[in-house]
């Protein structure tokens, strides 16, 4: 009972520092935040700090991890309920703009870090962590090509052509140039599906 204990205050412990740091990267910026920014927020103890991340990268290749996986279980869910292709796209696609929109200090903060230097170090870390999703993706991308679903292209063309304009426009967006206007998600959408559609297969609207 007392080790049970022990864990849920380490986790809510652990849980505070992540928000606290979310939250001062997304105020301060990343390379002005110190240790001692997210102690305060956080209200831990710099031990604390250090006992469950190290040093700030680890941090923010945590925080990485945490907000990749929030975003992960939201489109799995999702996805569970979407068995054809088309749907299977859309869904995609659509997620990816609208849980940006609900959740944007996360999506900002998982945009602007992908090609930081703490965060691209430790990718063989987070492919460990979040790869079964992208792996059940392909796979079932695999299987609506072989079932005449999808276009028959080679496994790594299907993500640029699905997301590559959705995750422009994001980029834009975490930059400040640009707003997520009601109903971007399905012009974006429409256009996936346009390219990755069977050329036999009629387009049908899905809300």
């Amino acid at each position: 009972m007392e080790r049970k204990r022990r864990s849920a205050t380490g986790e809510q412990s652990r849980r505070a520092i992540l928000d606290a740091a979310l939250d001062c990267f997304s105020r301060l910026g990343w390379a002005a935040t110190t240790i001692e920014d997210i102690r305060k927020v956080s209200g831990a103890s710099v031990g604390s700090v250090y006992h469950h991340f190290g040093a700030k990268e680890g941090i923010a290749v945590a925080l990485y991890i945490d907000c990749l996986r929030l975003h992960q279980e939201s489109l799995r869910g999702r996805l569970e309920r979407k068995h054809d292709a088309e749907a299977f796209v859309r869904t995609i696609v659509t997620h990816h703009i609208a849980w940006s929109r609900e959740h944007p200090e996360a999506a900002r903060y998982l945009l602007r870090m992908r090609r930081e230097e703490a965060v691209a170090a430790a990718e063989q870390e987070i492919q460990s962590a979040t790869g079964d999703f992208i792996r059940e993706g392909f796979s079932r991308m695999k299987a609506h090509a072989q079932a005449g679903e999808l276009l028959p292209l080679p496994p790594a063309v299907y993500m640029p052509l699905m997301l590559g304009p959705a995750q422009e426009l994001l980029r834009a967006w975490a930059n400040g140039q640009v707003e997520l206007k009601a109903g971007i998600e399905k012009v974006l959408a429409d256009a996936a599906w346009r390219c990755l559609r069977p050329e036999t297969a009629p387009s049908r609207k899905v809300p």
